[in-house]
């Protein structure tokens, strides 16, 4: 009997903490938010580069139902689930994310972000985008970076540059830097944030022992740490020979927990199936009782 209580509780405290991982209150005034343009097969095309290189991982292939094993769980953006959501609902999740999933809006563009929107809608046949909705005029800073490795330095040194009246251009200070370094999973940051002195520059110290490729490329991201939205950024993108020479396999090539499904180690399968089993079996041993004593108290 105690052992019977105590899978109850485990049940029901799995069930509740799955539920509540799962809630995500989009804000009302985000949920009809809409694009400003209108999508073409040329964004959708875009949107499927930028999903396959920032959310297959976890969310898997369109259509598969080959997500993660995440909680709560990523699903499959071709489904009802997703599908049902507006396109604010959808931009704002991308925007702003929340564990496990990362938060895009220093990752991917504005534009970026409404085109994977765009690939993630192209998979409803029953989708009619909502009438586009032009911007205000744009008053805010103009910013793009520029990056390149100081070999003397030993340090990444980003550069940003601001759009001034009549066209002309000029360092852009007081601007917040990050640096990205590409990873398996999507994008780590290194370092703090830091902010552009009066010359529009702010360097990053480069971990020596930072794995790249076969020949030390890793791939580097500059982005403009702008969580209000108040600037439009150009990111700074390069492929630096800086990282540790590193020669392995990928990671979906061999067993790993962090693996695919038909790669995962043997001894996450069954427990994982075995967990299943007892779950289903407490299930239906608590079915039989109700009709056990269903049975007994018309008797």
């Amino acid at each position: 009997m105690r052992f019977n209580k105590l899978l109850l509780i485990f049940f029901i405290f799995s069930v509740g903490t799955r539920v509540s991982a799962q809630t995500w209150v989009v804000p009302d005034d985000q949920k009809g938010v809409v694009a400003s343009f209108k999508f073409t097969p040329d964004m959708q095309k875009q949107g499927e580069q930028i999903y396959v290189k920032n959310c297959q991982s976890c969310h898997g292939q369109m259509g598969k139902d080959n997500w993660a094993k995440l909680t709560p769980p990523p699903g499959d953006l071709s489904k009802e689930k997703a599908q049902v959501q507006t396109d604010g609902e959808l931009f704002y999740r991308i925007t702003a994310g929340k564990v496990p999933m990362p938060e895009f809006r220093n990752i991917l563009a504005e534009d970026d972000r409404w085109w994977v929107i765009a690939y993630i809608r192209s998979f409803n046949p029953k989708y009619v985008q909502p009438n586009p909705v032009a911007k205000a005029a744009f008053t805010g800073r103009i910013v793009t970076l520029a990056m390149q490795y100081s070999d003397p330095m030993k340090k990444i040194v980003v550069s940003a540059t601001e759009q001034l009246k009549e066209g002309q251009t000029g360092p852009a200070a007081g601007v917040e830097v990050m640096l990205y370094v590409k990873r398996y999973f999507g994008s780590m940051q290194v370092g703090d944030i830091k902010t552009t002195n009066a010359k529009g520059e702010v360097m990053f110290e480069f971990p020596a022992d930072l794995p790249g490729n076969k020949d030390g490329f890793v791939e580097v991201t500059a982005r403009v740490n702008d969580p209000k939205s108040v600037m439009k950024t150009t990111p700074a993108n390069a492929a630096l020979a800086i990282g540790a020479k590193t020669d392995k396999p990928s990671l979906t090539d061999t067993r790993a927990w962090w693996s695919v499904r038909s790669q995962a180690p043997i001894w996450i399968l069954l427990t994982y199936t075995l967990s299943v089993i007892i779950v289903w079996g407490f299930i239906l041993y608590i079915v039989y009782s109700i009709m056990k004593i269903r049975k007994l108290s018309k008797g």
